[in-house]
């Protein structure tokens, strides 16, 4: 296959010329000639890995390069991110920030399961809408049900390789999970998949791969031997990283690989028991904190960059390289200029996790303190706000005190102030279950009827006392205290102000 030019100057025009052949372009399509062999713009590879820690790869921990030997490679080819943040620790939420570009409250998929917010709606446009609208073939293979069109993550995407799962509720009735060991792949059959695609494929194409294997250890690594955690975790990492491997290798031989950008990031962390916590659902940085590498092929790239970077920045940046206009309502900032040495503003972060109206978060029987968490960090501080119980919330200077160990809330209330006054700007905040979709087709009428049998959707029983707590508003102000029985803005100074639970 013919090698492409660098990729800077031919993208406007081959992309103007793909959008003139897409769906809906008769009436201005343009009469000039085809692209030329090396106008066609390249294609996006994007690779999700599920639950993977940053310090679990030998990019970010060198003691551990043995878990992560072809990752470790292909770092060598791409920009490494030191500290991208995403903006949950669950699934399909933290999913939607990194196909949107939107932190959570934008995209509006907030929690697994509930009477709504549980699905990406179908208004809000996509990496994969964008870019098929602009003549790419586009398609996602996927290892779980976690990430399908239940949760509204198909839109845009011609071939959706994904699976429903069927639900199950607890014998005390209190909560509704998935038979996810029938639903999910290991990473070989996703990687066999992906070569698949790629053999019947024309260029450009759109292609998602998410790897499922450190979620969890109902399928085990071919001859894994381990039987407690975190060996199991190790091992599947390891197996995972010699698969994406595989695909790699695969557009090599195809002489795709200089043809393609591609991007490997985790959707989320694991707590492997730091802070006392196994699983997800927290936002300590073993959770938030996830690995991040482009590779743009002949596009000058520095090797690795330490500022604070966002899962919301993919979006922006891949367009920004595809000379496409970032849409409206996108909160990411494009990568480009961090990647190519130069200066760009400093990013603030934010997370969030809604446990207490998330029928999935069984966690809540252990952690009830965690039911609402709402992150804002930037390089230096970080806070945790929670808001039914304000005095636990948690400060960290994570550039002196990465692994947070340190709590400093009660002596550094000017941080506290700072961050919490950025936190209320972005209005993240979740004060009611929340309302029922409302259908807009099959799909989703077949999901909520499911749901809806089980009672939990469409008009089911909300969360044990979900609807109890009573709120009240504060200025985050150190000046002043305006407490108020309403949400809204600080009469003043303007602030938006910020809810608590009344005691």
């Amino acid at each position: 296959m013919t090698q492409r030019p660098s990729i800077q100057p031919i993208l406007p025009v081959a992309l103007s010329l793909l959008a003139a052949c897409g769906p809906g372009s008769d009436e201005h399509a343009d009469t000039s000639p085809a692209a030329p062999r090396n106008e066609t713009p390249p294609n996006v590879l994007v690779v999700t890995m599920d639950t993977t820690r940053a310090d679990y790869l030998g990019m970010y921990e060198p003691e551990r390069a043995m878990l992560s030997p072809k990752l470790d490679a292909f770092a060598e080819e791409a920009t490494v991110f030191e500290l991208a943040i995403a903006t949950a620790s669950v699934t399909p939420v933290a999913h939607a920030a990194i196909l949107t570009g939107r932190w959570n409250r934008d995209h509006g998929l907030r929690v697994i399961t509930a009477d709504g917010g549980y699905r990406l709606p179908d208004d809000v446009p996509t990496l994969a809408t964008l870019l098929k609208r602009a003549g790419y073939a586009t398609a996602a293979i996927q290892s779980s049900f976690t990430v399908s069109s239940y949760f509204g993550l198909g839109q845009g995407i011609d071939e959706m390789d994904d699976f429903d799962a069927p639900l199950f509720e607890t014998d005390d009735g209190e909560y509704i999970d998935w038979k996810l060991d029938q639903f999910q792949r290991r990473s070989d059959e996703t990687a066999d998949r992906a070569i698949s695609y790629l053999d019947r494929t024309p260029e450009p194409f759109f292609l998602w791969l998410h790897f499922w294997d450190p979620h969890d250890k109902d399928i085990l690594p071919p001859g894994c031997t381990a039987t407690k955690q975190p060996a199991i975790y190790r091992n599947e990492i390891r197996y995972m990283d010699s698969q994406i491997h595989r695909v790699f290798e695969h557009l090599r031989e195809q002489g795709r690989w200089d043809d393609t950008i591609v991007v490997v990031v985790s959707d989320h962390g694991q707590g492997l028991r730091d802070h006392g916590w196994f699983g997800h659902r927290t936002l300590h940085q073993e959770q938030i904190h996830v690995p991040l590498m482009i590779r743009v092929p002949g596009a000058q790239q520095k090797g690795r960059v330490a500022s604070l970077v966002r899962s919301i920045d993919i979006l922006p940046t891949i367009l920004d390289y595809l000379g496409m206009e970032v849409p409206e309502g996108t909160d990411g900032r494009s990568l480009r200029p961090l990647m190519e040495g130069r200066e760009d503003e400093p990013r603030v972060a934010f997370a969030d996790q809604i446990n207490r109206f998330d029928r999935n978060a069984k966690m809540m029987e252990q952690k009830p303190l965690d039911d609402f968490l709402y992150c804002a960090m930037d390089a230096t501080w970080k806070l945790t706000y929670r808001p039914t119980h304000p005095d636990l919330s948690e400060l960290y200077n994570i550039a002196e005190d990465p692994k947070e160990l340190n709590n400093l809330y009660a002596k550094r209330p000017e941080e506290v102030s700072r961050l919490l006054t950025m936190l209320s700007e972005e209005d993240p905040w979740v004060t009611q279950p929340f309302a029922p979709l409302e259908s807009d087709g099959e799909g989703r009428d077949a999901a909520l009827s499911a749901l809806s049998a089980l009672g939990y959707a469409a008009g089911g029983d909300a969360p044990p006392e979900a609807g109890e707590l009573r709120w009240e508003w504060f200025c985050p102000s150190l000046e002043h205290e305006s407490v108020s029985g309403e949400a809204g803005r600080c009469p003043e100074c303007g602030l938006n102000l910020v809810p608590r639970a009344e005691q």
